[in-house]
């Protein structure tokens, strides 16, 4: 049986030494997924979060084989590395935060891909030669 590979969509944010906390998490999941492109950070203001200082954000899409519960193992497994736990965003601390907001045609944080900041990054990596019908 042959596998299929599949197009995920994560946003990665943090506000807790944001801009090396972001650059380790990229690394690391560039170390995991070897077809895997990122937007640029941006710096964007606290939803849901009111005791956070601002975050750094950005998109990443990759390509990989392995099944949903096995990439969100590995993402919860790249955020507890760089030191997140479960009471930090309840303290307004984020060291990393990595969503997975669509698995190929399955969204599954709709809200997220609403957002400014998740459409803006979308439309970069387009723009940068990730040919997909995110931004249309």
């Amino acid at each position: 049986m042959e596998n299929k590979r599949n197009r995920v969509l994560l946003c990665l944010g943090s506000n807790w030494d944001k801009e090396k906390n972001m650059e380790r998490a990229a690394e690391m999941l560039r170390a995991h997924f070897v077809f895997i492109q990122f937007s640029q950070p941006v710096y964007t203001e606290p939803i849901d979060c009111p005791l956070s200082t601002t975050f750094l954000n950005r998109v990443a899409v990759l390509y990989s084989e392995e099944s949903p519960a096995r990439i969100k193992d590995v993402l919860k497994g790249i955020e507890c590395c760089i030191g997140r736990k479960p009471e930090d965003k309840s303290c307004g601390r984020v060291p990393i935060d990595i969503d997975l907001l669509q698995w190929n045609d399955q969204i599954l944080k709709a809200e997220d891909l609403t957002r400014e900041y998740v459409l803006d990054g979308i439309c970069s990596l387009l723009a940068a030669g990730e040919n997909d019908e995110w931004c249309q």
